[in-house]
């Protein structure tokens, strides 16, 4: 390969539209790709409905927070727009938003909704990938999009990232066949495929002819070691057990109940986006406690400082055959703190369990969070941030540099 041909377009097709809001794995690893100076340039494409973007003009108008407000303003303008959009200040981030029109069973909507990805597929082609060589197509199914998109948009490698079972948490058979077809139909064509998770390497394995290797979350660190403790969180002498994270179906509230009723000397400080259900469920919660405080979204570039702030950091997910298949980012974030840690057994836990406390029940879990409180130990603090530290979307990214590399028959 000549050296005029080495550098490399990654466009990444994602599940949802939520760009710069959370910093999920797809972001994350878009990220520290666009660093690298082997990457021409990255596109972070996203669905869209027409449901989604009243929804997207609802939440904007609600949000007291204007860091958030700017984010979905960025939405807004790559939903409006037929050319991928400038996301920094770098030059080398774009993101653009593919509108579907229908997910349903007509055979007529979906073959109209299909012609319309096509076209902005085309869009891409004409304004983004243009003459660019070396253009890795990395798609997270299952969306209803992706074929489609992978169809029409121009590309040298397609590389499949698996995020969690999502075919565990199908809510009945219809949407789990749904699923199905979406993986096979995406996995079939794939020249490499990872997953977050040893279990989904095992589990989808049937439907696609190849191997889908083991890459776990990651976390940037240099974002943890320039943190504020006082920053953002003012604490009136109280200790401060934190959570900073999604609150949905995987949230365990009858344990997040249960610790918060039975530690009243302690102060729970919860953060960030939930439902209209679940928020029922966490208001019900505050109201009845007064150590309880729910502070709503907040922008995964404060989530550091509020980390920093915390004495604990807790996770309360439930540990089920729905969450089997995860690997949490959450708890890397929390190692690169080097603080203590009081989780359930999710994963990565299991991998991690001499350096956090990993409670079987909501019994050891009251009685690790006080154990945790006391805990005066710089050692395993500097243990905890050294595995974080082994652990980075970096490190990550030299894996997908690497692989790629051999794809094209040189290295990066």
């Amino acid at each position: 390969m000549e050296k005029q041909d080495t550098k490399v377009t990654f466009i990444f097709l994602s599940q949802m539209n939520n760009w710069g809001l959370y910093k999920r794995r797809n972001e994350a690893l878009l990220l520290e790709l666009s660093q690298r100076d082997s990457v021409e340039n990255v596109l972070h494409v996203e669905p869209f409905t027409a449901k989604g973007f009243v929804g997207l003009i609802v939440k904007w108008w609600r949000s007291p927070d204007n860091n958030i407000k700017q984010v979905f303003r960025l939405h807004f303008r790559k939903a409006l727009s037929l050319k991928p959009v400038l996301a920094d200040g770098s030059g080398k981030i774009y993101v653009y938003s593919i509108f579907v029109l229908y997910a349903g069973n007509s055979a007529f909507l979906k073959k109209l909704s299909d012609f319309l990805i096509r076209v902005q597929g085309g869009f891409i082609n004409k304004n983004f990938v243009r003459s660019n060589k070396n253009v890795v197509l990395v798609a997270y199914p299952p969306s209803y999009y992706l074929p489609a998109a992978i169809n029409a948009i121009k590309h040298d490698i397609l590389i499949a990232d698996l995020v969690d079972d999502v075919i565990a948490r199908a809510k009945n058979e219809v949407i789990k066949n749904t699923f199905i077809n979406n993986y096979k139909s995406v996995l079939s064509r794939c020249d490499w495929i990872f997953a977050n998770s040893p279990v989904v390497s095992d589990a989808y394995r049937d439907y696609t002819k190849r191997e889908i290797e083991f890459l776990p979350n990651g976390v940037d660190c240099n974002e943890y070691s320039k943190s504020s403790p006082g920053k953002l969180l003012k604490k009136d002498g109280r200790k401060v057990a934190g959570y900073v994270g999604n609150f949905f179906w995987v949230i365990d509230f009858d344990l997040l109940e249960y610790i918060v009723s039975c530690c009243p000397q302690i102060d729970f400080v919860l953060i960030g986006p939930t439902d209209k259900e679940r928020f029922q469920h966490i208001n019900n919660i505050a109201t009845r406690y007064s150590n309880c405080h729910y502070l709503g979204a907040r922008k995964f570039t404060e989530v550091p400082d509020y980390l920093a702030g915390f004495d604990v950091l807790i996770s309360f997910k439930k540990a089920d055959f729905k969450t089997r298949g995860n690997d949490s980012m959450k708890i890397y974030q929390y190692l690169a703190t080097g603080k203590p840690i009081v989780t359930t057994p999710v994963s990565p836990a299991d991998r991690f369990a001499d350096l956090i406390y990993v409670a079987s029940d909501k019994f050891e879990f009251v009685k690790y969070l006080k154990q945790a409180l006391e805990e005066n130990d710089p050692e395993i603090s500097r243990k905890r941030i050294h595995v974080a530290l082994e652990n980075t979307w970096s490190k990550r990214a030299d894996v997908i540099l690497d692989r790629v590399s051999k794809f094209f028959g040189d290295r990066i």
